[in-house]
């Protein structure tokens, strides 16, 4: 295998990955529960002692 075959295949492999990993932040930002601010009541406990 040529240097330059080796290159065309890491070139190759980093642009699927990049894709990939894109797709992914894409798909995840646009998930309804990143987005969900009002999450209703927080309920704090007291643990300390009096």
């Amino acid at each position: 295998m040529s240097a330059f075959a080796t290159f065309r295949s890491l070139a190759f492999l980093s642009v699927i990955t990049c894709g990939l990993v894109t797709a992914a932040w894409d798909g995840v930002r646009r998930m309804p529960w990143v987005h969900d601010r009002d999450r209703g009541d927080v309920v704090w406990v007291d643990t300390s002692p009096r």
